[in-house]
């Protein structure tokens, strides 16, 4: 069996999870203070991925902007709060753009994406298989929701997976901790941020 703290750059990828300006620089002072210790680990994460070559591909959320792609489906959610159970930014509006501090780069993959999982009827998996990645690193937010998703439908493709604690986030403590704890350790490998940049130097 490999060994699971270390992390072959020839086969992994490093997905950065719906990272937009949106969600990482709001326009809310108190909620980008709070936020920017997130923004910190991607920095870094990205930067030590790309000194040992592994691909980074980024998503963002979108939907259009007269709605037609927003589904109101039948959801506990939907039933209490009123509103669809998915919210996405508007495709080509600034917030669904990523902070300069991440900004994708040329040799960079970025992919829209109007569901929840990463690999939903984005092209993910086909650039995977295409690039000969059977690992991913992962993070982003919610935590709870479209990361848990992702790694979820991830096993289902028989993809081993790093999960980034600092790179996740979610407005829900407790369903972020329960996530992180609980849920995904049986889909993943839940790591801290320094662990994960050794990993990706051979242990």
């Amino acid at each position: 069996m490999p060994d699971p703290e270390r992390l072959d750059p020839r086969r992994t990828a490093l997905i950065a999870y719906d990272v937009c300006r949106r969600a990482l620089t709001p326009p809310d002072a108190a909620r980008r203070a709070a936020i920017r210790p997130v923004l910190d680990a991607w920095v870094s994460i990205i930067a030590a991925a790309r000194a040992v070559g592994v691909p980074v591909i980024y998503t963002t959320p979108v939907s259009r902007a007269d709605g037609a792609d927003v589904v109101m489906l039948p959801t506990d959610l939907s039933a209490e709060t009123g509103v669809p159970p998915l919210t996405n930014g508007i495709e080509g509006s600034e917030g669904a753009g990523f902070p300069d501090e991440i900004a994708p780069r040329p040799e960079d993959y970025v992919f829209l994406k109007r569901r929840p999982s990463a690999f939903y009827g984005t092209g993910v998996g086909e650039l995977l298989h295409m690039l000969r990645r059977d690992t991913i690193i992962i993070g982003g937010g919610a935590t709870n929701r479209g990361v848990e998703t992702s790694v979820r439908e991830a096993f289902n493709f028989d993809l081993k997976t790093v999960v980034v604690r600092e790179c996740c986030w979610g407005s829900d403590q407790a369903a972020h901790a329960y996530s992180l704890d609980k849920a995904m350790k049986m889909y993943a490998r839940i790591r801290h941020l320094d662990q994960v940049m050794a990993m990706l130097r051979g242990g």
